[in-house]
């Protein structure tokens, strides 16, 4: 069933779980707009031309600015839209709320919440089915002065039309279902032309951004949850961590238990500018964990941590498997970097490392504000990497310490290079009043100090080796 619904609710939570329910509905195309209070659904149906009406409003009651009463009273006294059914999604179970909402009201149906995702499915196709009936009628009777040539013609066009409309919209719904396991930026690669034209093997290197994040001590957390709760709490922790992603132009490539792979690859966008949608990503996805934690904190629950880590590099995109079972992948030392990083965010006490690579792309943006933590190789890779921290005046509150000590860092690092331990150290000792719980302050003075009493082989070139993951 081909229909135009409008979903009028001011949270956004319920409207994503609408959507998904209706969308996850087999056989049906609905097309789906969204309104977060009365007045804007008001302002959507008067903006849409006849053809574009809804053919269902999906209404909630209690709403800023403009409630759903008051919506209702003006959209059923208006000729060309009270025919419209309008089904009310609300928490007023009372029998006289009911009662108002079906008969003062001229609401159409009502659906209490929390509600079954199979009732409201089978309500929006009862209503529909009544409304598509009455739009076929009209249809129809429009039609009845035309002469039985014309209405014959007609017929074999329209039947022609209908075969190629199922033709479609059968591939468009496996396409629709297949992207819930294989995103839509990698079927642009690997399924140029149709998914059913698939195959193994396929392969296709690019440079492309790569962002890992992931939950602190998530063994602590799953072990005193049950598995359902448990459940919940991974689903509705990774919609926070998602959106921010998909509103950065980024996509999930896989959930890996708790752990988020993200890639950012636009084609024809420059590297730059997927290098900085993933930094942006990172930044806000912080910012919804904040708002994550306070939901959590209203049910009890000790707040989560995350690491992140991004980095920019060659990679291979394609498809990995045999015959009977594939995945799309990326393939890369730039993937297992960016992972060696998000892993590494435990070590310097910081949410989110961004590599050099990443940096370099971007830093002629002037976006961002960068500040060296250290030089390392991890495990798997030889060649060492820089790695920087990026921070903002809006959500760092050591803002202007951190600018201050960044330009002192580098300072004290000529002098440790060089060997001048005593120099280092009272460089690095100037840093660390500044930020006294900094973990790569407070490695670099150690290193600084464990040399003096102990200087490093002749060949010791300043970097740091991580052996483990």
């Amino acid at each position: 069933m081909n229909a135009k619904i409008l979903m009028v609710d001011d949270s956004k939570t319920i409207r994503f779980q609408v959507r998904k329910i209706l969308e996850a509905e087999p056989d049906h195309d609905y097309d789906i707009s969204e309104a977060a209070d009365g007045k804007e659904a008001l302002d959507v149906v008067a903006a849409s031309t006849k053809e574009k009406l809804p053919d269902l409003v999906l209404l909630d009651r209690n709403m800023p600015r403009m409630n759903g009463d008051e919506f209702i009273r003006i959209f059923k006294a208006d000729p060309q839209w009270g025919h419209i059914p309008v089904l009310f999604l609300t928490t007023h179970g009372e029998i006289e709320e009911l009662v108002k909402g079906l008969t003062e009201l001229q609401a159409d149906d009502y659906l209490g919440k929390p509600f079954n995702p199979s009732e409201l499915q089978a309500r929006v196709k009862s209503l529909l089915r009544v409304r598509m009936a009455e739009k076929e009628t009209l249809r129809l009777n429009s039609e009845l002065d035309q002469s039985l040539k014309e209405q014959k013609l007609q017929f074999e066009e329209l039947k022609k039309t209908k075969v190629e409309l199922a033709e479609i919209s059968a591939v468009a719904e496996l396409t629709r279902i297949f992207e819930k396991f294989v995103p839509r930026e990698f079927l642009d690669r690997i399924a140029k032309t149709g998914i059913e034209n698939i195959t193994l093997g396929h392969a296709e290197s690019d440079v492309i951004t790569i962002l890992f994040s992931d939950i602190r001590s998530f063994t602590d957390i799953s072990e005193s949850m049950e598995p359902a709760e448990l459940m919940q709490f991974l689903n509705t922790f990774l919609q926070f961590m998602s959106e921010p992603i998909h509103l950065n132009h980024g996509f999930v490539d896989k959930f890996i238990g708790d752990a988020i792979m993200a890639l950012f690859d636009q084609p024809g966008k420059p590297d730059a500018i997927e290098a900085r949608d993933a930094v942006r990503s990172g930044i806000e996805m912080q910012a919804s964990l904040v708002r994550f934690n306070k939901l959590r904190a209203k049910q009890n629950y000790p707040p989560t941590n995350i690491g992140i880590g991004v980095h920019s590099g060659p990679v291979v995109i394609g498809t990995l498997g045999s015959d009977s079972r594939m995945d799309s992948t990326v393939l890369g030392d730039a993937v297992n970097l960016a992972s060696r990083l998000e892993g590494l965010t435990k070590n310097y006490r910081l949410p989110m490392l961004v590599s050099e690579d990443s940096k370099n792309l971007i830093s002629h943006l002037e976006e961002f504000n960068w500040r060296f933590l250290d030089r390392i190789t991890v495990k798997g890779k030889k060649e060492p990497v820089r790695i920087f921290e990026v921070f903002n005046e809006h959500s760092d509150k050591n803002y202007e310490n951190k600018l201050k000590a960044a330009g002192l860092f580098e300072e004290a690092l000529n002098p440790y290079l060089k060997r001048n331990w005593e120099e280092a150290i009272e460089g690095f000792k100037e840093c660390e009043s500044l930020l006294p719980e900094d973990a790569s302050i407070e490695m670099y003075l150690t290193r600084a100090q464990e040399f003096q009493q102990s200087p490093p082989a002749e060949d010791w070139d300043g970097v740091h080796r991580y052996f483990s993951k």
